[in-house]
């Protein structure tokens, strides 16, 4: 039996994190859910094995690209897949290390693909472009 793939899911807004960890969870995945980055970090050295971060770029306590270089300097992590999410209208120079960015809203099946193709190959994602959704 296979293991179902992990997704650590930083967002700062409760309703938001929900709705996003059961769409996900429905999807097979098993979620672990954190408000705040220094949670997020805090799952990396709690759980045995991480295969994707969702990550909201402006988090209260840390901002995304600072937590996506602290992780990636980790050996082990280097290669983390980390999805970018934003309400944010600017531009992002080259997603600050990760693989694509999605704009929110965004579509809950636009995430389930994203996720199905970075936990089901190693190559890696093009920019995702945002929809219109319940996220």
């Amino acid at each position: 039996m296979s293991q179902r793939p992990v997704v650590v899911l930083a967002e700062d807004d409760a309703l938001l994190r929900e709705m996003v960890a059961e769409a996900i969870e429905q999807e097979g995945y098993r979620v672990v859910a954190c408000d705040n980055g220094f949670g997020a970090l805090k799952a990396f050295f709690t759980e045995p094995r991480v295969d994707v971060l969702v990550l909201d770029w402006l988090l209260p306590d840390i901002e995304g690209q600072d937590l996506i270089r602290m992780l990636h300097a980790q050996r082990g992590l280097s290669e983390l897949p980390v999805v970018l999410t934003t309400g944010l209208e600017k531009e992002l120079p080259v997603f600050e290390g990760a693989v694509c960015l999605l704009r929110k809203p965004f579509a809950a099946d636009e995430l389930s693909r994203i996720l199905h193709r970075l936990t089901q190959t190693s190559r890696p994602l093009a920019q995702a472009a945002g929809n219109t959704s319940p996220f």
